[in-house]
């Protein structure tokens, strides 16, 4: 329970942070005389801004909450796989020693 609330706090703070960069440079980008192509107009007034590495790590934080609600959510389903799966191999592979014929 522990991790999938830490996992909240990622996401939410994530998006929050992306928020926060993203309409700052949505304001930005409408006063632009003229912009590159590629990164396009909000990509431009990202990095005027230098909101560019902000956004990055906003979205490193949402990944990551995500990966932690997910993993607090299944891992007890996860090692009681790991443990049936680790136990099938054990018993193949007993079944297997025993009837290897002895040169």
């Amino acid at each position: 329970m522990k991790k999938v609330v830490a996992g909240g706090l990622f996401l939410i703070s994530g998006v929050i942070l992306y928020i926060s960069v993203h309409i700052p440079a949505a304001f930005l980008a409408f006063k632009l005389g003229s912009w590159s192509t590629p990164p396009g107009r909000l990509g431009t007034a990202l990095e005027e801004m230098g909101g560019a590495a902000t956004r990055n790590g906003s979205i490193i934080l949402i990944i990551s909450g995500v990966i932690v609600i997910l993993w607090g959510a299944f891992e007890d389903e996860l090692i009681r796989l790991y443990k049936n799966n680790k136990r099938r191999r054990d018993m193949e592979k007993s079944a297997n020693e025993h009837t290897t014929p002895i040169k």
